[in-house]
């Protein structure tokens, strides 16, 4: 299955209503919405799906809902990160009754990251599953010495969500580790230095997937020229995004009408002003799609 994660599998956002309820119709409309931008794959219930905003029941639930609405047209990957082992590990097993190629999962939010507590939570996932289990570095960062010492115990740990600041040298620390063994998506923000130093693809957001899709498709093809074009249609708004990287571009998509609204699960603690408003007008007139 691990030959399935490649390419652009984007972030499936969680749309709410006013009152916090999920919008199941606009979270259908979006994994099509995605698929017709050409994506590889999906990644539901992450931390940009609020997941930790989400009881256990609710993120089964559109996990489901991803899978069901994707009908097999492209793999899924689903979201596991939680606050404790008992909980990522009952949803892992879900994930994979449900039919999701694998898993992404951080460490626990709270207590140590230490080799021992990493080794109990990896470990016990690994145990769960047959899926591929991407080590997400996110939020609480996992080593590439601490991926390798996994990796070398548990095959299903081989795999990486590569989110740091610094993906690039991590990425090329994780190869320099484990070679070819090692599977690493990268966040997407800088794709093209990514693929190069040896990542299968990257797990961005629902923002900017036709531009990704596209650049990854020419680097592979050998059009260098293309992909960098196809990337760069994608950095104005990458990067005006990195204000408020998820209200911004649940904005996005309700303006191309895709969302209904772009509200965040209360505590949200950001909001978009008029200046914001306006600055995202202008950017999006001259940029014009695909968004």
């Amino acid at each position: 299955m691990d030959e399935a994660i490649h390419g652009i599998f984007p972030i499936v956002y969680t749309p709410f209503d006013a009152s916090g309820a999920i919008d199941e119709e606009d979270v259908r409309r979006l994994v099509n919405y995605l698929i017709a931008a050409g994506t590889h794959g999906l990644a539901a219930v992450g931390g940009a799906s609020e997941c930790h905003k989400l009881s256990v029941a609710e993120r089964q639930w559109l996990a489901e809902v991803v899978v069901s609405e994707a009908r097999g047209r492209v793999p899924v990957i689903v979201g596991t990160s939680t606050a404790n082992t008992a909980d990522a590990v009952e949803l892992t097993r879900h994930a994979e009754r449900i039919g999701a190629v694998g898993v992404f999962a951080t460490p626990p939010i709270y207590g140590p990251v230490t080799s021992e507590s990493l080794r109990y939570h990896y470990g016990a996932l690994a145990r769960a599953t047959g899926l591929p289990i991407l080590v997400q570095d996110a939020l609480l960062s996992v080593a590439p010495a601490q991926v390798a010492r996994l990796a070398d115990e548990f095959w299903p740990l081989a795999h990486v969500k590569e989110e740091a600041p610094d993906s690039g040298h991590r990425i090329s620390e994780l190869k320099s580790l484990l070679g070819e063994r090692v599977r690493i998506m990268s966040g997407g923000s800088f794709l093209l230095d990514d693929l190069a130093r040896g990542a299968v693809g990257a797990i961005p957001g629902s923002v900017g997937v036709a531009d990704l899709s596209r650049a990854y498709d020419a680097y592979r093809a050998g059009d260098p020229g293309a992909a960098r074009a196809a990337y760069d249609h994608f950095l104005p708004l990458s990067h005006w995004r990195r204000q408020f990287p998820l209200l911004g571009a649940k904005e996005v998509l309700r303006r191309v009408g895709v969302f209904k609204a772009a509200y965040l699960r209360e505590p949200a603690g950001q909001r978009l002003d008029e200046h914001d408003h306006r600055e995202l007008s202008a950017l999006m007139e001259r940029m014009e799609p695909p968004f």
